[in-house]
């Protein structure tokens, strides 16, 4: 926002720092689901790549009635000690992993205990009046400009990990809140946040097995690589094609 030609922060307005702290009536507004470590990522992945939506169930488990119903589905699930998905499902929560698997055309379900569960609890709890995208440094570029356009209150949902704060998703927020407020970080700043995200869950976390490297180093720490927008439209993560909504409830077409 910028106040007599001066950008004004509104990252503290705006952060919700975990799951847990959604509140159990939202206020009308826009409501950015940010899960940096994998969720987030592996939707606008697959989104990026040609999946038709991404549903998300309110369980682990229910996929499989989701593919029981659209035999064309792909769905998404835990994984095992070996980094393959567990039997049954065809990927895990892996943006690297989606790299592999056509998914061109075809609608997917999957969730996970912190992104998944975070969309699946606005969903529950929000009503008309809520909107839910899923942003990451990923895009943040991408959804913090889209979002500045509408004059609903934007409110920054970092998923957190078991319940607790998670620098990742921070980080995320602190990016997107940047550009919701006109205020685009420097590429050292870009640099800085970057470096930030190797590290988040700990300095080992990236020499567990090469897909979670890649994982972080080509997708967590590629800030800006992607302009894909998921939104919520009904059970599912879609791309969404239109601006936000206003005051009075009105959306136009996407630039």
């Amino acid at each position: 926002m910028v106040r007599d030609g001066t950008a004004h922060s509104r990252l503290d307005e705006r952060l919700i720092e975990r799951c847990e702290d959604i509140p159990q009536d939202p206020e009308p507004g826009a409501y950015v689901v940010i899960d940096t470590m994998h969720f987030s990522n592996t939707v606008i992945e697959l989104l990026a790549r040609g999946a038709a939506h991404v549903h998300v169930p309110e369980e682990r488990g229910e996929e499989f009635d989701y593919r029981a119903a659209h035999p064309d589905a792909l769905i998404g699930g835990g994984r095992t000690a070996e980094y393959d998905p567990e039997d049954g499902y065809d990927f895990f929560n892996s943006p690297s992993y989606v790299e592999d698997i056509d998914v061109e055309g075809r609608p997917v379900s999957m969730t996970s205990t912190n992104g998944g569960r975070t969309v699946a609890t606005l969903r529950e709890r929000g009503g008309e009046d809520v909107d839910v995208f899923v942003g990451a440094p990923l895009n943040a570029r991408a959804i913090g400009r889209f979002l500045r356009r509408t004059d609903h209150r934007v409110h920054l949902v970092c998923a957190g990990y078991q319940g607790e704060i998670a620098i990742e998703d921070h980080v995320g927020a602190a990016l997107i809140s940047r550009y919701l407020d006109g205020m685009p970080p420097a590429e050292t700043e870009i640099q800085l946040f970057s470096e930030q995200l190797e590290t988040a869950k700990g300095p080992d976390y990236v020499r567990k097995n090469a897909i979670r490297r890649r994982d972080v180093r080509e997708y967590a720490m590629n800030v800006n690589g992607r302009r894909e927008i998921p939104q919520l439209s009904g059970d599912s993560l879609v791309r969404t094609r239109a601006t936000p909504r206003s005051a009075s409830g009105e959306r136009g077409l996407a630039d």
